[in-house]
């Protein structure tokens, strides 16, 4: 993909795969909102166009660098949840339209909700969140009133962060449960 000298960007092959990278988590802590550029260390310099599968691939690459966590998940304003086993995902789930209530599974737990003027999702280690800058959550959402940053617990250790959302294929659109992605201990220190 190149970049024009109006700064326009040829459309790329189809990304057609999930995204699969790394986080560390080593406070056992993670923070999520959908825009963690509020703080300037996790500001980023996009490699490609997010309008494209392989933009938002090579978008969440680049965060995962910075131990960022990203995923693209449209205007959707998903949940965050935690199965039993630990899993975390990002998901909308499912309208009952009877009773006008989202529809969640009955062994999920949700941790965050996400307001997506970015129309992201991101996580990272909290402490790292603290140590480049980052505010305490309550002061955050205070001095950044259009974010809403959630901190929850997990097992401290190495997370792999599987997007499903970034491929050319995804159906965000599904009136049924919608998985962006999801966040599985792969090591706990």
């Amino acid at each position: 993909m190149t970049q024009t000298a109006r700064g326009y960007y040829d459309q790329p092959p189809a990304f057609l795969e999930n995204t699969v990278i790394e986080i560390s988590v080593p406070s056992g802590r993670l923070i999520a909102t959908d825009d963690l550029r509020t703080v300037k260390y996790f500001e980023i310099d996009p490699p490609m166009s997010i309008n494209y599968g392989a933009g938002l691939d090579a978008w969440a690459k680049k965060f995962a660098e910075i131990n960022v966590a990203y995923a693209f998940v449209g205007n959707t304003c998903p949940s965050v949840t935690r199965l039993p086993d630990g899993l975390i995902q990002v998901v909308t789930p499912a309208w009952n339209e009877e009773t006008d209530e989202a529809e969640f599974n009955d062994d999920e737990v949700v941790v965050a909700k996400i307001c997506t003027d970015l129309w992201a999702t991101m996580l990272t280690d909290y402490q790292g969140w603290l140590d480049h800058g980052g505010p305490e959550v309550e002061a955050a959402n205070e001095r950044y009133a259009l974010t809403v940053f959630t901190v929850f617990d997990v097992t401290p250790g190495k997370y792999r962060w599987t997007v499903y959302s970034h491929s050319d294929r995804f159906d965000r659109d599904s009136l049924d449960r919608v998985t962006y992605a999801q966040l599985e201990l792969v090591e706990a220190y």
